[in-house]
């Protein structure tokens, strides 16, 4: 597994699958963190649905997510999807993905939709 795409909600996962499967990456979005992925996928993009829970919640369900996958060494590449409107649990969410991931720097590069 090179990359582990985190998203709080479906249509944000699937707009991140589509987007790397177009650049010929092998994608396999997980629609719930409890669904076994076939471990094919180069990007696994998981659907923590978290972006309406509390922002306690929104960081367990995040760190429960990601944190089986950066038991291996190096840790694959994490991609925190948010929103471009910052809806959600930004803060507590990139945080516990940092956590998970073992991570000391996250960089965050919002954009604005045309």
């Amino acid at each position: 597994m090179k990359m582990i795409v985190i998203a709080d909600d479906f249509t944000g996962s699937n707009d991140t699958g589509v987007q790397l499967a177009k650049k010929g990456a092998r994608t396999e979005v997980m629609l719930s963190a409890s669904q076994k992925p076939s471990r094919r996928a180069d990007v696994l993009v998981i659907n923590t649905e978290s972006r309406a829970m509390p922002a306690d919640q929104a960081a367990s369900a995040v760190y429960a997510a990601l944190s089986p996958w950066c038991e291996t060494s190096p840790a694959p590449l994490v991609y925190k999807k948010i929103d471009s409107t910052f809806r959600g649990n930004i803060g507590a969410e990139v945080t516990a993905a940092m956590r998970a991931s073992q991570r000391k720097l996250a960089v965050i590069a919002a954009a604005i939709p045309a």
